[in-house]
């Protein structure tokens, strides 16, 4: 049994080894692949590479896309508020009464 074992984390061992050796190469490529695009004034940006003035283009654009994000989310809070805190008042506006004291007494 311990024999078996002793293999096993051997062999786990190896394994980690193994992919740390290929993460570290592949890590290497990456860093020449970024030194390259750096010398063209390029910059990695969610997986590309990317010019500078292309990559403010694109936060101005999600800058102002979660700015409406946020008015759109403050708009619906509102109106459920309006709705769960007037919701009563608005059952009474819409639902007919009647008036039954009055004909009772008759």
């Amino acid at each position: 049994m311990s024999y078996a074992r002793k293999e096993s984390k051997r062999k786990l061992e190896l394994l980690d080894r193994y992919r740390a050796l290929r993460l570290e190469e592949r890590l290497e490529t990456l860093r020449q692949l970024a030194e390259q695009e750096a010398e063209q004034d390029r910059y990695p940006w969610k997986g590309e590479f990317r010019d500078r003035d292309e990559i403010l283009d694109l936060y101005r654009t999600r800058k102002r896309w979660d700015r409406r994000y946020m008015i759109d989310l403050l708009v619906v809070v509102v109106l459920l508020l309006v709705v769960f805190v007037g919701g009563r008042t608005l059952v009474k506006m819409f639902t007919p009464t009647y008036n039954l004291t009055s004909e009772t007494e008759q």
